[in-house]
């Protein structure tokens, strides 16, 4: 999927120039690597679902910088960890452990959804299902404490917010301002959040109505609101099956793109994006079928080869 932001960002005033430098340091320093080296074998000890680890690039920064005016010592998540797991219940050993590395961290727990779900009408983004930690860590001598967020959340809230994230979040071609952009975010998160679990969890038959009404109420609660930007949001949908599908193709797909161009990744996501979106109705995408509109989609891409897909865009 290609990026949607506009990455051409040149530091200017002072506090950018020291932001580029603190930045620029975190890449070269030989404690950061070794710290984010011990939470990857701490997940593979976990038999985690997937790990993702990243120090903050220095356009992401300065443009974070810009919209949000914090300064250094304000910033949260120059380093990201996400702990990506198949359950909720998978959580909480994860956590157990980041108390014991972490002790000073800012423990946020997000695993209850009535945290997310009242009221429908939502103010402020809150992360995905899980836990969300952030501390600051002095891990590099002389220098200032390094400031980590970790994650740790299932699979359906891991697509969830990725899907809305770059679709809506990250997207610079919106045109919104921050708090509407941050709200729409927010309810696609939720709604994808909600199909992701419909699509990919096992659940009973009250399990799956419970979901579908609270699906149907954040809906209607927002009508007009997802309604007025409903291009955005079946955009976090479509990024919501793409992300579904590389998920259930996960050891295929990784083995594949060591070996591609970042291009021909675009590309190959593009495509899984379109086939998804071909077959979907998007037409009638917010009304009460939207449950069986998805299901349906996510379906028929299910039954396509990723080797299939892989293969006609690579030779297009």
């Amino acid at each position: 999927m290609r990026n949607k932001m506009n990455l051409d960002v040149i530091a200017e005033t002072n506090e950018e120039k020291n932001i580029e430098q603190y930045i620029n340091m975190l890449h070269k320093s030989k404690e950061v690597k070794i710290f984010l080296e011990e939470m990857q074998a701490e997940s593979k000890k976990r038999n985690v679902y997937k790990f993702r680890s990243r120090i903050k690039d220095v356009n992401s920064a300065i443009r974070t910088h810009r919209i949000n005016k914090k300064g250094l010592d304000d910033v949260r998540d120059y380093v990201g960890i996400s702990f990506i797991t198949n359950t909720e219940e998978e959580i909480y050993p994860i956590i157990d452990y980041l108390k014991e590395k972490l002790p000073n961290g800012d423990f946020v727990d997000f695993i209850a959804e009535e945290n997310i779900y009242s009221p429908l009408v939502y103010i402020k983004w809150v992360p995905p299902l899980g836990y969300n930690i952030l501390a600051k860590e002095p891990m590099i001598p002389n220098q200032k404490s390094v400031p980590i967020e970790v994650r740790v959340c299932s699979k359906e809230a891991y697509i969830s917010e990725q899907s809305a994230y770059y679709s809506i979040q990250k997207n610079d071609k919106t045109g919104l301002p921050i708090e509407e952009k941050q709200h729409l975010r927010d309810l696609a998160q939720h709604i994808s959040y909600k199909l992701a679990l419909l699509n990919i969890r096992q659940l009973s038959i009250n399990e799956r109505e419970r979901h579908t009404i609270e699906l149907n109420n954040i809906i209607d609660n927002n009508f007009d609101f997802i309604n007025s930007h409903k291009e955005l949001v079946i955009d976090a949908i479509l990024d919501m099956g793409r992300l579904i599908y590389k998920c259930e193709h996960d050891d295929e797909i990784s083995v594949a793109e060591k070996v591609l161009s970042q291009k021909d990744i675009d590309d190959i996501d593009d495509k899984i994006k379109l086939i998804f979106s071909n077959n979907l109705d998007v037409i009638k995408i917010f009304d009460k079928n939207i449950t069986n509109n998805v299901f349906n989609a996510i379906k028929e891409m299910r039954n396509i080869d990723y080797r299939d897909i892989k293969n006609e865009v690579l030779n297009n």
